[in-house]
């Protein structure tokens, strides 16, 4: 019989240890399992992740590194195997949660929830996405990557940072969003019972995020920015596009990304993906006593 728990949180790690240790000092959810899911670098790292894991009595998988997408995938998976819960939480291990009030939570149903993301520079990092990327401001990024424009990819990121103010100026007006950062996202069982697996595989870093934004739309399920839930993210928040390693992994990531959904709305022409993320379901207001699922 699967285990009965409110919240499961899916942690991927991958060779920082001390980033879990500082995230189980800071955990502070009831009635939640943590699920440590490891994309292996070397057996002695697997032995300190499961350390710390089983001390802080959570459960632990390792698997190959194959990025963030098919770890979650993994772990995801190994959540609906084992446990019956009304959320799951993907979230990254160099994370404090400052605070998660879980009668929120139960505002939405069958909505992904991005909370607050505030990193070290104090920069929000939701939404990932605010609008539905359009085919034109997608064909620049396209035209970028392929031509290895690592000098000019700000183009792309400036107009992205552009989107998201015109949204944070308007969201007392509508919190809805496309996609959701991938540092803590918050998704119903119901959302990931529809959706599995959240992820394409063949993306390794980046944009998976979008790639959830699009499958959710297609799917009917709405995204909302909720700042009621806070969290801080430790990363440096300074990426070096101008890393050749690192924009050889976006730019795989993009084209991978662009060619599953052109091909997929390729596919589909009598109801294509914006139609899809106009028509989902609006949001629906509920109060429960108690946290029972979605």
């Amino acid at each position: 019989m699967k285990e009965r728990v409110n919240i499961v949180f899916v942690v991927l790690v991958y060779r920082n240890t001390q980033d879990l240790r500082d995230f189980f000092t800071n955990f502070m959810v009831e009635n939640s399992k943590v699920i440590v899911v490891e994309s292996f670098y070397s057996e002695s790292c697997t032995l300190e992740f499961e350390s710390i894991a089983k001390a802080n009595s959570s459960d632990f998988i390792s698997v190959p590194n194959k990025g963030y997408g098919a770890g979650n995938n993994k772990g995801c998976k190994y959540a609906l195997e084992h446990y019956d819960f009304n959320y799951l939480v993907i979230s990254n291990a160099d994370v404090i949660i400052e605070q998660f009030c879980e009668p929120i939570l139960y505002n939405y149903v069958n909505s992904i929830i991005a909370p607050k993301i505030i990193n070290l520079k104090g920069k929000n990092q939701n939404p990932s996405s605010p609008f539905k990327p359009g085919k034109l401001l997608e064909n620049i990024a396209l035209w970028l990557y392929k031509g290895d424009h690592t000098r000019l990819i700000w183009l792309y990121f400036a107009m992205s940072r552009i989107r998201k103010s015109v949204f944070h100026c308007t969201s007392w007006i509508s919190r809805r969003i496309f996609s959701a950062h991938g540092a803590f996202v918050i998704i119903p069982y119901s959302v990931i019972r529809s959706l599995y697996p959240l992820y394409n595989e063949d993306m390794f870093l980046f944009n998976e995020e979008e790639h959830l934004g699009r499958l959710a739309a297609l799917n009917g399920v709405r995204t909302y920015y909720e700042p009621r839930i806070r969290i801080l993210h430790k990363e440096d928040g300074s990426m070096k596009i101008s890393s050749v390693n690192e924009f050889e992994r976006m730019k795989q990531s993009f084209i991978a990304y662009y060619n599953y959904w052109n091909l997929l709305s390729s596919r589909m022409p009598s109801k294509t993906l914006s139609e899809a993320w106009r028509n989902s379901p609006p949001i629906c207001a509920i109060r429960r006593k108690s946290a029972s699922r979605p």
